[in-house]
C-alpha cells in the first residue's frame, strides 16, 4: 500500500500525459455542466423563490425528488436519448465528453434548482419589502435578488461543481470511459482499480480529493466574505 502510494505520487511529479488528460477532461467537462446548471437554476429559481402559484408546491416536491434519482437512470435516459435510434442520435454525440456534459448537466440541475431556490425564497421573505421588489418585474427582481446574493450563488455553483465531478454511473454509460476521449476521473479511478494498477488508481484518487477539499475550502471562504448581516447594509 506505501509502495503504491509512493508510485502514485510518482504518477503526479512527472506529468504523465494519460493522467493530466483525464484531470483536464474531467475539470472542464463537470465546470461547464455546472455553469449551465446555474445558468438555468437562477432565473426558474427566482421564479420558485419569490411568487405564488397554483401547483408550486407540486413543482418543488418533484425537484427535490429528482434530486436522488440515480446516476445510472440518468447515464441510461441520456443513452436512449443520443444512441442511434434515440431522438438526438444523428448528432453523434454518444460516446464522447458532450455526452458525459449532458448527463452531468441533467443530474445536477435539481440540485442546483432546489438550493437556488431555497437561497432566493430566503431573501425574497428578508429583503423584498425593504427593496420593493413585490411589485417589480420579472427582469428587475432577477437583478436585484442576484446581485443581494453573490455569495450564497457561488457556494451552491461550488456544490454543483462537487456533485458534478464526483458522479461515475451516467460517465460510463454514455462515454464508455475511453482513454485520451471520454476518461474522467471517476471512471479512471473505477477502470484503474478493476485491473489492479493501485498506483494509478491512487493517483486519481488524490487528485479528486485535492478538488474536493478545495471545492470546500472555496466555499467557505465565500460564505464568510460576504456574512449575512451585510446584505442588511446593503
Amino acid at each position: 500500500m506505501i509502495a503504491a502510494f509512493g508510485d502514485a505520487l510518482g504518477l503526479l511529479a512527472t506529468g504523465d500525459p494519460a493522467l493530466w488528460d483525464v484531470i483536464f477532461r474531467s475539470l472542464w467537462v463537470s465546470t461547464l455542466a455546472a455553469v449551465l446548471a446555474m445558468a438555468a437554476a437562477i432565473p426558474l429559481g427566482v421564479v420558485l423563490g419569490t411568487r405564488s402559484f397554483r401547483g408550486r408546491w407540486m413543482i418543488n416536491t418533484v425537484i427535490s425528488s429528482f434530486q436522488a434519482i440515480p446516476a445510472v437512470v440518468v447515464g441510461l435516459l441520456v443513452y436512449l436519448l443520443l444512441s442511434r435510434q434515440g431522438l438526438l442520435g444523428e448528432l453523434r454525440l454518444l460516446f464522447t465528453s458532450w455526452a458525459i456534459l449532458i448527463a452531468q448537466f441533467i443530474l445536477v440541475l435539481p440540485l442546483a434548482l432546489a438550493l437556488v431556490t431555497a437561497r432566493i425564497s430566503d431573501l425574497w421573505r428578508r429583503f423584498g419589502d425593504l427593496y420593493q421588489l413585490d411589485g417589480a418585474n420579472f427582469a428587475t427582481r432577477l437583478r436585484a435578488l442576484v446581485r443581494m446574493a453573490p455569495a450564497p450563488l457561488i457556494v451552491v455553483g461550488l456544490t454543483v461543481f462537487g456533485r458534478a465531478i464526483s458522479e461515475v454511473g451516467a460517465a460510463i454509460i454514455v462515454g464508455g470511459n475511453l482513454e485520451f476521449a471520454t476518461r474522467v476521473l471517476t471512471t479512471a479511478i473505477k477502470l484503474e482499480v478493476e485491473q489492479g494498477k493501485l498506483a494509478q488508481a491512487l493517483a486519481f484518487g488524490m487528485v479528486l480529493l485535492v478538488l474536493a477539499f478545495a471545492v470546500n475550502l472555496a466555499a467557505r471562504l465565500v460564505a464568510v466574505a460576504v456574512p449575512a448581516e451585510d446584505l442588511e447594509r446593503k
